[in-house]
């Protein structure tokens, strides 16, 4: 019972003990250039304590700001069958804008540990959050979903505009109030189903579809901007045989109104050691932003297809790995009328960014290492063209 106590909390997050669990655990103790060391504590209900509705939140405090940050949040069943999920939520805290739904968190102890840059840009989040998820059937899922957002810029972050007089204003919220639909569909899907998460596993030979369409309310509760949000996204991975698997993302978007940079797309980049699959590892936070874009991702694991054959390397059942990324998009001159952008930061104006990688999986059986190569705009500065990241991947 210890072992599997002790493996649940790592793999989690979370350590469990009766009707509550506590964590993340790697949440406990971080740091960045704006709070100094943050302490934070938190915890969820576990199923012990019921099945249908979950409750979870934290505080947080910095040492350097002086400030607490907080947040909590509730999801439960309507119905079970068909699956009915709510959610509703509020934080105050900050984040990292730019960053990539895979990276670690801001206040993860190991994103503090192997950082590459200070983080230093940061921005104060006060959000209200309420959604509604239903599936129609297996793989086909519709969520509405509202959000509140007040953005205050933190660290060297600033929101300045140029009034008609020429004067620079600084800028000291933004406020959006958003509704928006999302649309998943992936046909003959299969999970692992937890009681309120799922994991979709094995292979398909159908892609996923996913469709966001949001819509930025002005005046609503002072909501600031007007403005709509496409992005569509296809998944797809390819069975090779002997040669391995490839899996690709293609995915567009594109935003109308005339708004500022943090609204914008910013082009998730990654300022760590830690190797992001849906970001660009060679690329800084803010790098980027777009009111257009599209971008592919492919990742081909060879299987041990040249490893298999130098006895030693097939002895340590090395994997080889590789990837290239690229994302192009273009960016309105109205949008510099409702703030500046900061300093080195650009639009696609000189075709797309590209990186290319080769790595090695299943070292030690967990860890994958790559080697990357910047390909385009290396005159940026603080850029390199050669980068090296790791993961710990477990394979089953």
């Amino acid at each position: 019972r210890t072992y599997v106590d002790i493996v649940s909390t790592i793999v989690s997050g979370y350590y469990e003990r009766g009707d509550i669990e506590y964590g993340p655990y790697f949440t406990v103790f971080s740091f960045n250039a704006v709070e100094g060391a943050r302490f934070r504590v938190g915890g969820r209900t576990s199923n012990q304590f019921s099945k249908w509705v979950e409750f979870e939140g934290y505080t947080a405090y910095g040492t350097l700001d002086e400030r607490f940050k907080f947040g909590i949040a509730t999801r439960g069943f309507i119905s079970k069958q068909p699956r009915l999920l709510y959610r509703l939520g509020y934080k105050h805290d900050i984040e990292q804008l730019g960053q990539s739904v895979n990276a670690f968190r801001n206040d993860n102890i190991l994103g503090s540990v192997f950082r590459v840059n200070p983080n230093n840009k940061l921005t104060d989040v006060e959000q209200w959050k309420a959604s509604l998820e239903r599936e129609w059937f297996t793989g086909f899922t519709n969520e509405v979903m509202f959000r509140y957002r007040t953005l205050q810029p933190l660290g060297t972050l600033r929101y300045e505009k140029l009034d008609e007089d020429l004067t620079l204003r600084n800028v000291n919220t933004i406020r959006t109030a958003e509704v928006s639909l999302n649309t998943r569909f992936l046909y003959h899907e299969k999970f692992v189903s937890g009681e309120f998460d799922r994991l979709s596993v094995g292979f398909n030979k159908y892609p996923t579809l996913e469709l966001h369409v949001a819509y930025g309310a002005p005046g609503l509760f002072d909501s600031d901007y007007e403005y709509t949000k496409v992005v569509g996204r296809i998944y797809k991975r390819f069975q090779l045989g002997a040669a391995g698997w490839t899996r690709t993302t293609l995915e567009g978007g594109k935003t109308w109104g005339t708004l500022p940079y943090p609204l914008l797309t910013v082009h998730s980049g990654n300022e760590t050691l830690y190797l992001d699959d849906v970001s660009f590892n060679t690329m800084r936070f803010f790098e980027f932003i777009s009111d257009r874009y599209i971008q592919l991702f492919a990742e081909h694991h060879f299987e041990g297809l040249f490893f298999n054959r130098v006895p030693l390397l097939r002895r340590l059942k090395w994997r080889e790995v590789a990837c290239f990324k690229a994302v192009a998009g273009d960016l309105e001159s109205k949008h510099y009328e409702e703030l500046l952008l900061l300093q080195n930061m650009y639009g696609l104006y000189n075709g797309p960014f590209m990186e290319a990688s080769a790595g090695i999986e299943n070292i030690f059986k967990v860890l994958r290492a790559d080697i990357i190569w910047r390909l385009r705009y290396n005159d940026h500065p603080g850029t390199s063209p050669f980068a090296l990241r790791a993961k710990i991947v477990i394979n089953f």
